[in-house]
């Protein structure tokens, strides 16, 4: 694994543990949410409080479900092939991953900069939500262009299935 992967992989570690952060805190504002209403007390913004924190654990998503190589795609047509032309297929397609993800998170950080509107309860600023954007699309690119690979893998020998 040479530099520029491992220090994607320690960025995308970075955002999986703040993920998870995330839905521990959501788990718990839910809950104190729904045994504040069966008390007779409800909080308010507790639905708002959620959604911005589920904003930020499935943008986080995004580069460790690329990592793990779990995004849905169809080999249909690509699995027919021989293992070079997939090799270059695959290359396409996180070349592409990359170019749209940069291009997202360049939009969104140039929005972000001009951005002034905040939520209705809590006065959360809406620049914080776009530059998350901008971080989730910009690691999520990095993990892809991680994995282009110029040869293919070795084929697996003597794997079989005696059952």
């Amino acid at each position: 694994m040479n530099v520029f992967s491992k220090g994607v992989f320690y960025i995308m570690n970075i955002l999986k543990i703040i993920g998870m952060i995330c839905l521990g805190l959501v788990m718990l504002i839910v809950t104190i949410g729904v045994i504040s209403r069966l008390v007779g007390y409800p909080l308010l913004g507790v639905v708002e409080l959620a959604e911005i924190i589920h904003f930020v654990v499935i943008l986080f998503a995004f580069a460790y479900t690329q990592f793990n190589k779990e995004h849905i795609s169809i080999g249909l047509l690509v699995d027919r092939f021989s293992p070079k032309v997939q090799l270059i297929f695959d290359n396409i397609a996180h070349v592409l991953t990359v170019s749209v993800c940069m291009v997202i998170s360049y939009v969104f950080f140039t929005i972000s900069m001009e951005e002034t509107k905040t939520s209705l309860l809590f006065d959360f600023p809406f620049q914080i939500l776009k530059i998350i954007v901008t971080i989730g699309f910009f690691v999520w690119g990095l993990v892809s262009l991680s994995q282009v690979r110029f040869k293919t893998p070795p084929e697996q020998k003597g794997v079989t299935s005696d059952v």
